[in-house]
């Protein structure tokens, strides 16, 4: 009766998340597969937070050195002490542009009964543009640590990180995960994130993100999950946006 409850409350939240904000009159954006997002709650945003059709800096705010380093950081599947790395090769042909970088990282202790440990890493990470002449963005350069729990039932992910980006742009954040597990078939999940970037002179830029969720565990390979997520971006005297939206996942490790 209690897992019912859990369940039923939390549909009940992926549909009050999906109904809340308030519909305009902008043109339907794309949506992504499986996903579904509301539009902006308010868009009066500053003009190089609206996208990278003119704005460079928008380009490298975009990068996520810092979001890898703490990835990286929170792998804790090496021995304590082994490096381990990280890689990544993306070409947008719609920009024109080619996005690099990498990392390394270890496991820095863990507990005896191995329930507890501890992740650091960075990474770094450059773009580069296309057209009649090449230009480089300023390297992304990224820290981060990571701490895990494995209970027997409930997990905890508590990451951060901290990145800069040239030009006087930095920006550092903080995560935390959980995932409860029922029993082996059912889980509930959920995350809350916060960043803060700072741009030259009295700009800056907050990111809430929040997420909450159920999983389904067909075996140990394949899941499928349902969620809500609601993120916030906070610009000071310039404004406010938010959106919000659900989706539903499938997952299968061959």
């Amino acid at each position: 009766m209690v897992k019912m409850a859990l369940l039923l409350c939390l549909a009940a939240w992926c549909l009050a998340l999906g109904t809340a904000a308030p519909h305009n009159s902008r043109p339907p954006q794309p949506l992504r597969p499986w996903s579904l997002d509301s539009p902006s709650e308010d868009p009066l945003v500053p003009s190089f937070a609206q996208g990278d059709r003119v704005e460079p800096l928008v380009r490298e705010r975009r990068q996520t050195a810092g979001l890898n380093a703490e990835g990286l950081a929170l792998k804790h599947d090496s021995p304590v002490g082994e490096l381990f790395h990280g890689t990544h090769v993306n070409v947008n042909e719609g920009t024109n542009s080619l996005h690099y970088g990498g990392g390394v990282g270890a496991v820095l202790g863990k507990s005896p009964d191995g329930r507890h440990s501890l992740g650091a890493a960075t990474y770094g990470q450059q773009s580069v543009f296309g057209g009649d002449t090449l230009s480089f963005s300023h390297p992304n350069l990224g820290v981060g640590v990571g701490y895990r729990y494995n209970g027997d039932k409930t997990s905890v992910a508590l990451g951060a990180h901290a990145q800069s980006f040239g030009g006087g742009v930095a920006e550092k954040g903080a995560s935390l995960n959980l995932e409860h597990r029922l029993n082996d078939r059912h889980s509930l999940f959920g995350g809350i994130s916060r960043s803060n970037t700072n741009y030259p002179g009295p700009i800056s830029q907050t990111n809430t993100n929040m997420n909450l969720g159920y999983r389904h565990n067909f075996n140990d390979r394949t899941s499928l999950s349902i969620g809500g997520h609601r993120s916030t971006s906070d610009f000071g005297s310039f404004g406010r946006a938010a959106n919000h939206g659900f989706s539903l996942g499938f997952r299968h490790r061959f």
